[in-house]
């Protein structure tokens, strides 16, 4: 099938692209909608401008705008605008575990005649994030926002030690170690469908004292 990718540039939605490519669909373009703050219940907020940049590492056409009050009705109108640019027959979602986000996003697509493909859902989450370091995607945190995790994470690339940690700590404090409850947000420098890769050559860091984020003020983009 030819698909669009609901992007977020994270790490999600990059590895559900990666897999619909291995599963041999044709990748037409990227979705992208900007919340216009941080409580959107479907969509990731520290960044998501960057996605962009992503989009020109992949090669891909970009659609994206603000988000509104609906955001259903948006991804309605991108959808049916992708459609309609891109001839694509389904979309693709970062979704793993979260039902809500699973049938709201097939609900959405199925009204404007797309099937929705979520190749992650139902993974188990360790090895989800296992499988993002065994393919070299290079995933940044942006942002923390659950007990148990702190300043010290943020702007630090996901390795194979920072992943035992978190596990630890997921089990300790409770929380969803692949992030999908929104406790952090992530943001992909490099993986294997990029023709390019990101450097992050400055940032500002915001912390509260509870959580925090990542404020990129500049990026380049270098050979691989």
């Amino acid at each position: 099938m030819r698909l669009g990718i609901l992007y977020s540039g994270g790490k999600d939605s990059n590895i559900a692209m990666y897999k619909a490519y291995l599963q041999g669909h044709e990748i037409a373009c990227l979705i992208t909608i900007i919340p216009a703050s941080d409580e959107s219940m479907l969509f990731h907020y520290p960044n998501a401008p960057y996605t962009s940049v992503q989009a020109e590492c992949l090669g891909l056409p970009l659609i994206s705008s603000i988000s509104s009050s609906d955001e259903e009705g948006l991804l309605e109108e991108l959808l049916t605008n992708a459609s309609e640019r891109f001839g694509i027959d389904g979309v693709v979602t970062g979704a793993i575990a979260s039902r809500y986000q699973y049938e709201r996003f097939t609900s959405i697509a199925s009204r404007v005649g797309l099937k929705h493909i979520a190749p992650c859902y139902g993974e188990d989450q360790y090895m989800h994030m296992q499988e993002l370091l065994a393919n070299n995607f290079s995933v940044m945190i942006t942002s923390v926002s659950a007990y148990g995790l702190d300043a010290s994470m943020l702007g630090r690339v996901i390795d194979a030690d920072m992943l035992s940690r978190l596990r630890d700590l997921s089990i300790k404090y409770g929380f969803n170690l692949s992030f999908e409850g929104g406790e952090a947000e992530t943001f992909v420098l490099d993986m294997p469908l990029f023709m390019k890769r990101i450097v992050v050559d400055c940032y500002t860091l915001h912390w509260d004292g509870v959580r925090g984020y990542v404020e990129f003020t500049d990026l380049s983009i270098e050979d691989k």
